[in-house]
């Protein structure tokens, strides 16, 4: 099967979609820098220490920034000099590699903190995650790269096709990224489940929340790097390449941001009940004391005890208030 309907089998309309992909992919990179740059400023730049985890987020972050401008001009820029397309594809090739280790990192840094600094679990992160690399790097590696030729270039575009040989190495190398991917999903959501109702505190909450949806999102886009180098023409073999490792530092950029929040202050979510006693004026003037702690009753004359055992809710004070004007009239 192939997507020749998709993106067509002329490789001009190939080129054509590959740069609608990278412009997308671009704008979304510095889009997300300028919205996000003012909560940088005040939860990172403020600190004047060095952290392991702040100087990760700097590394994600600027790597990114700065590594995709070359990038763009293999998109964009018409060179005849075929040494000079290939020098950008390899540029592009070797930042996806360091964008990936760094997010790598920073997940499992994520993930030991999840539980607890778990000596075993980041043995076992570190384990799969040098497994992965080796063999990322085993699948690259263990054949020569394609001959290009002038041939191959396009009058309009820098961009060079992606011949089997070379896409299913790649593919290989993205199946290991997906796994990895896979496995910290599989970790975060089990830590998810079995926390529900241990009374977790406010940071951890973000951390499962946001993990969930970053790994979510990220093995949707490992997928469709992996059938684009399966099945998409010369041309645009790993299309969404781009567009996968933009959103991967995106989102981890946006997972260190969120856990500096300073509105996550308290450690823990305590409930604390009250017994309430109420009076209530019937229509008669004779007054009967009643124990609310076991009843429950409708708004228009009485009050849930869940709320009235809750001393923020709006049962709550209008207990007491009815509690205060009866003991006046009284």
């Amino acid at each position: 099967m192939k997507f020749n309907g998709i993106f067509g089998s002329d490789p001009q309309t190939q080129i054509l979609v590959n740069n609608c992909v990278g412009a997308a992919s671009f704008a979304l990179l510095y889009y997300d820098y300028l919205l996000t740059l003012p909560t940088e400023v005040s939860r990172f730049w403020n600190s004047r220490r060095l952290t392991w985890a702040s100087s990760l987020f700097y590394g994600n972050r600027y790597i990114s920034l700065i590594g995709h401008v070359p990038v763009m001009f293999q998109y964009f820029w018409t060179s005849p000099d075929l040494k000079t397309c290939k020098a950008l594809s390899s540029f592009h090739q070797y930042l996806a590699v360091l964008i990936q280790i760094i997010v790598g990192i920073i997940l499992i840094i994520r993930t030991y903190a999840l539980y607890g600094c778990n000596r075993f679990i980041l043995l076992l992160l570190c384990s799969c995650a040098l497994t992965v690399i080796v063999y990322g790097i085993w699948c690259v590696m263990s054949q020569q790269s394609p001959n290009y030729t002038v041939d191959d270039l396009l009058p309009n575009s820098c961009l060079l096709p992606v011949f089997e040989s070379l896409s299913s190495r790649l593919a290989s190398a993205w199946t290991g990224m997906l796994c990895f991917d896979i496995l910290i999903f599989c970790m975060t959501l089990y830590k998810s489940l079995t926390s529900r109702n241990d009374g977790n505190s406010n940071i951890l909450h973000v951390m499962l929340r946001d993990g969930t949806i970053y790994f979510g999102v990220m093995m949707c886009f490992c997928v469709t790097i992996l059938l684009s180098f399966h099945f998409s023409p010369l041309y645009s073999k790993g299309v969404t390449t781009i567009l996968t490792n933009v959103i991967s530092s995106t989102m981890a950029s946006r997972l260190m941001l969120n856990i500096r929040d300073p509105r996550l202050t308290s450690s823990y979510q305590v409930t604390y009940t009250y017994p309430i006693f109420t009076s209530i004026l019937d229509t008669n003037a004779n007054y009967e004391l009643h124990d609310r702690s076991n009843e429950e009753h409708t708004r228009n004359g009485d009050m849930h005890m869940n709320d009235m055992t809750n001393p923020t809710s709006s049962s709550f004070t209008e207990g007491i208030r009815t509690l205060t004007r009866t003991s006046l009239q009284v």
